[in-house]
């Protein structure tokens, strides 16, 4: 995401969209009433006929779609401008839906931007598009996923179907032609992702042949990316999972948002089971904690961000709260296993500050 301008006096910002990962930060921090600007095609009457024009229009947001692991976030609302010359078709009032693709420029518009949307917004502009990449891969099957700030995305499955171990010969040229057929779909991916990172697990042998392939070939991707190795006992999808829950990838990949919700649900957990005193969760404890101060942590999840009425309110109260009294907003997609465990919890939980039930 890159921030073009920013106004803070009259609540404007302009950006341009980079990343999948920048829709999804987008989709989290534009909201219901907002104002959004951006380049659209509307119908026109032209001589009794209708044809479709592009032009500049700005809507108040009424609601949002997005479809994870796509280019586009659908924006829907009413119409507060058009340009000038347009006016005669008297688009004010109606119903118009905003496609936001990456590589387009929007200005969004805000009464007020809270503190933990603005340092969210910092972070993707910081980020730009890197994404870190896993292959998983053993003698029987082959996976690569993408990690997303919102989940895993499996882009590319292969059965290997090697020859039994007798066939010496027959194994090793057919496993050969694999190799370099995967490593081929590696750096294609890694060309066109931009990863910073490249993850090469599963069990010791063809892990250890794939990566001395890539470490060889690294000069060709337009990307000089971070290579690691890690042992785990599966190749394909289940590879990539299990390759998900080692410390050192973890590590690796500590700025990676869903990395960041397992760690810090793996905190809540660990609290709530020694220490329940320190946690909080469902929204009548985490609001009382937050009244007190005490919250550290809120962890909320994306989908309570789109409700509507009284629920929507209430949240936005805690997160002002939370803020307010110095505490740190982190918001969890639905998509990811810890998201999946915070909805379980009531969608809201915290970590305290202190023991407030001692």
């Amino acid at each position: 995401m890159k921030i073009i301008e920013m106004e803070e006096k009259s609540g404007r910002v302009r950006l341009k969209v980079e990343s999948q990962n920048d829709l999804w930060t987008l989709y989290n921090i534009i909201k219901p009433g907002d104002e959004i600007y951006a380049k659209t095609t509307r119908e026109i009457k032209v001589g009794g006929k209708s044809i479709r024009k592009s032009m500049i229009l700005g809507i108040k947001v009424k609601k949002m779609e997005f479809q994870p692991f796509t280019e586009r976030l659908r924006v829907n609302g009413i119409i507060i401008y058009q340009p000038q010359k347009y006016e005669e078709n008297g688009f004010k009032g109606s119903h118009h839906t905003i496609n936001i693709d990456i590589g387009m420029e929007i200005t969004i518009v805000k009464e007020k931007w809270p503190k933990y949307v603005l340092e969210r917004m910092e972070k993707a502009s910081k980020r730009g598009r890197y994404n870190a990449m896993i292959i998983a891969v053993d003698d029987e099957e082959a996976a690569i996923g993408i990690v997303r700030e919102y989940g895993i995305e499996i882009i590319f499955e292969m059965a290997l179907r090697l020859p039994g171990k007798r066939e010496v010969e027959k194994r090793e040229r057919i496993m050969e032609k694999k190799i370099r057929d995967l490593t081929l779909r590696i750096v294609e991916t890694s060309n066109r992702e931009k990863s910073k990172i490249i993850i090469i697990s599963g069990p010791d042998y063809i892990r250890e042949k794939i990566t001395e392939k890539m470490r060889n070939i690294k000069y060709q991707m337009k990307w000089k990316p971070i290579i690691i190795e890690e042992n785990v006992s599966n190749g394909g999808v289940r590879g990539i999972y299990e390759t998900l829950r080692k410390d050192s990838v973890l590590k690796a990949l500590r700025e990676i948002e869903v990395i960041e919700e397992k760690r810090l649900m793996n905190m809540f957990i660990k609290y709530l089971v020694n220490n329940p005193g320190m946690t909080a969760y469902g929204a009548i404890e985490v609001e009382k904690a937050a009244k007190m101060g005490a919250i550290k942590i809120l962890l909320i999840l994306d989908e309570n961000l789109h409700s509507y009425g009284e629920f929507r309110e209430k949240m936005e109260e805690i997160m002002t709260e939370t803020e307010r009294k110095g505490g740190e907003i982190k918001i969890f997609s639905g998509l990811s296993e810890a998201g999946r465990k915070l909805k379980a919890l009531g969608g809201i939980a915290a970590i305290l500050k202190y023991n407030i039930k001692i």
